[in-house]
Order: C-alpha cells, then structure tokens, then sequence
C-alpha cells in the first residue's frame, strides 16, 4: 500500500563526477563588510622612564 503523499525529504542527488563540490548552502550567506582602516590604539601613558642614579658624593 502506498502512500498518497511523497516522501517528505527527497533523496539528495547524486554528486555529478564533474563537480566534486557539493552545491553550496542555499543560505545566501552576507557579503563581507569590507574592515575599516585600523585606527591606531592610542597606547595607556606607561611610568615615566626612572632617571639614571646620579652619583652621590663619595663619603
């Protein structure tokens, strides 16, 4: 006895020899937004650069 309706999911297609790829996904997927130019981080202010040990006098 078969069935009035078809199956639900049809069988997948046999992939053609000459296409080794399957289709790609029927999602059109968005064009990727071109990234803007990088803007420099501006850098945190580091600790002020230690100056050198003056030499004491000599005792």
């Amino acid at each position: 006895m078969t069935h009035p309706y078809p199956d639900p999911a049809p069988p997948k297609p046999l992939p053609d020899p000459d296409r080794p790829f399957p289709d790609p996904d029927p999602v059109p997927r968005p064009e990727p937004l071109p990234s803007p130019e990088p803007s420099p981080i501006p850098q945190p202010p580091g600790p002020e650069p230690t100056p050198e040990p003056q030499p004491g006098p000599l005792s």
